[in-house]
């Protein structure tokens, strides 16, 4: 998945807010701020090493807030550096578990650097926390599906598109469920 298409399913990049915390925080202070509102521009114009170049520019101290994990979070993601994503990942997850978006990340990062394994035992103790989330949903029936496991794929699937039908769409361009693209296909005509 491009990191176009992870962020129209999982985030989106406004400096309102930087994916579930607000408006800049205060403690973010004001050269860093414009080194993070610069890394962030620099991701919407899908240019991550400078992005990463500018949040190395941050206070040491601020690098751990929040609002610049979740910049950092997005820089790995654009350069594929799926073990760090992941790094990044659980320690937003730590600070804030009820963001499903951290663990959906994790997973993500999972499913690249270790394997689809790990990256469905992640969701399924996210799916704990947040049971009727369609992105979980939909994430597990690519894990299943790519797993063979057709049948719990179709439960997922079932779930996330009842949620929300966009997913329903993406599951027919979806590589992952390629292996149940008729059937869904048959849904989407009834």
């Amino acid at each position: 998945m491009s990191i176009e298409k992870y962020l129209l399913v999982y985030g989106s990049l406004r400096l309102t807010n930087l994916l579930g915390f607000g408006v800049l925080s205060t403690a973010v202070n004001p050269p860093d701020r414009h080194y993070l509102r610069a890394a962030h521009g620099y991701l919407e114009l899908e240019m991550y090493s400078e992005a990463a170049a500018e949040l190395d520019k941050i206070d040491p101290v601020c690098l751990i807030l929040p609002e610049v994990l979740s910049v950092r979070l997005l820089v790995y993601a654009g350069l594929q550096n799926w073990g760090m994503m992941q790094s990044v990942a659980k320690r937003l997850s730590n600070y804030d578990p009820k963001n499903v978006q951290w663990a959906i990340s994790a997973a993500y990062a999972a499913r690249r650097a270790e394997s689809i394994h790990a990256a469905k035992s992640i969701l399924t103790k996210a799916l704990e926390l947040h049971p009727d989330e369609p992105a979980i949903h939909y994430n597990l029936a690519c894990y299943e599906c790519q797993m063979g496991n057709l049948s719990d794929a179709k439960k997922h699937l079932m779930q996330a598109t009842k949620a929300d039908v966009k997913f329903r769409a993406m599951a027919l361009d979806d590589p992952d469920l390629e292996p149940m693209w008729s059937e869904i296909a048959r849904l989407e005509a009834e």
